[in-house]
């Protein structure tokens, strides 16, 4: 895989807007739109300093969310019969400042379920044993937590949190196996910690507290994600491996729909079915984008003042499903015979790959894990059947794996 270019970046460019391009695919139609399930990141603070965070150069501090904000957003996404919320980016407990006792997540949830929408919460574990110690009624509002691990390895796992908490995530699986909430071990893929050592141990961690597994190989946000980034080969690799070890809940990496030749494949859910609500801005201003990782196609419409109708139909939405709806039109993609099922890959990790790379943007690149060029040696099981016992709200959230160990 090619190094990333080593030109400038700015880290704090997206929040002047409209920086990505919206117009390469002209007046093609788009893909149906049924927004269901989103993310929201709820504030601007955090304890850890993870080396692959996502989210970093889209939380600037300044201002604190309040109940009216809260209360406007949460009556938005009923108007819009949202269905879902998962609550992460930040340390979800963490909404107005690092002192825990300001926080407004109890406030939240409890407005959330108020109105039927399911809650999931992603978390190092310390919001959720906060929740449960502090906040019983509010936590047993969950539909589910998904308790992030950067490796199975506790030593490990702490040096890249820059914190000793591998243990506080291990206590908040116990909690919520213990209280009867579905659960799983969420980790950001990258070459150092997805190798077959490493999924072995966290499939065996999942199981041995009756959890679900579910990956994100990394999308870099930064230039410097490129040096943690997964080659190609390792991507197949370890999928296959997980495909052995785990019954799958969950196909939305678009390679891994394509070659397991899922009649499930929906190919990139961004800007379709999900969003992501990003933290407050310095201006106060909250700000919506179809891809929690692409901060470029932020709306310039703000949320606590403008109708999300208004959102959904930006262009920096409109060109997501253009793109779904039109994959040959992506360079290299015409006439795959796996492009009903992979779509041309997943949208963030093409458009971030190509730019740092060579410094361009364009909604025109393909995936760099393209199965068509990559061409796994792998065995991947066919039409697998999906085990949906319950809901989950990373579903056709997300180009995510969500697999459950057997």
């Amino acid at each position: 895989m090619s190094k990333p270019f080593a030109i400038s970046f700015d880290r704090l460019e997206h929040y002047k807007l409209n920086v990505g391009p919206v117009q390469e695919f002209g007046d093609l139609p788009e893909c149906e739109v049924a927004i269901k399930n989103i993310g929201w990141t709820l504030g601007n603070d955090c304890p850890y300093r993870c080396t692959h965070c996502y989210s970093m150069n889209a939380r600037e501090k300044g201002s604190d969310l309040t109940v009216e904000m809260i209360d406007r957003i949460v009556d938005q996404l009923k108007k819009h019969s949202v269905e879902t919320v998962n609550l992460g980016g930040n340390e979800p407990l963490f909404t107005n400042g690092s002192n825990p006792k300001a926080t407004l997540l109890p406030y939240i949830i409890r407005r959330l379920a108020d109105e039927d929408i399911l809650v999931g919460l992603t978390t190092s574990g310390i919001s959720l044993v906060r929740l449960y110690k502090d906040h019983y009624r509010e936590f047993r509002l969950l539909n589910d937590c998904d308790v992030s691990f950067d490796s199975p390895f506790e030593d490990e796992h702490n040096e890249n949190r820059g914190a000793s908490i591998f243990r506080q995530a291990v206590e908040a699986l116990d909690i919520c196996r213990s209280e009867g909430i579905s659960r799983a071990c969420i980790m950001a893929a990258m070459n150092w910690n997805f190798s077959i050592g490493h999924i072995e141990a966290l499939v065996k961690l999942a199981k041995s507290h009756d959890a679900n597994v579910r990956i994100n190989p990394i999308k870099p946000t930064e230039p410097a994600h490129m040096r943690i980034a997964l080659p190609p080969s390792m991507y197949y690799a370890g999928f296959a491996r997980l495909m052995e070890l785990c019954d799958p809940v969950d196909l939305g990496e678009p390679p891994i729909a394509a070659v397991t030749n899922t009649s499930e494949a929906r190919r990139c859910p961004c800007g379709r079915t999900s969003f992501r609500i990003h933290s407050i801005s310095p201006e106060g201003k909250v700000h919506v984008s179809p891809c929690v990782y692409l901060h470029d196609y932020k709306s310039e419409f703000d949320l606590l003042t403008n109708e999300l109708s208004e959102i959904i139909s930006s262009p920096q939405f409109r060109v997501f499903r253009q793109r779904n709806a039109n994959p040959d039109i992506v360079e290299g993609c015409s006439g795959c015979s796996l492009l009903a099922k992979c779509g041309g890959g997943c949208v963030a990790r093409s458009y971030l790959y190509r730019r740092h790379i060579t410094g361009g943007t364009t909604m025109l690149a393909r995936d760099p894990y393209c199965p068509a060029e990559q061409r796994p040696q792998q065995a991947f099981p066919q039409s697998p059947a999906l085990k949906r016992e319950e809901r989950l709200v990373h579903m056709d959230y997300l180009c995510t794996w969500i697999g459950q160990p057997h």
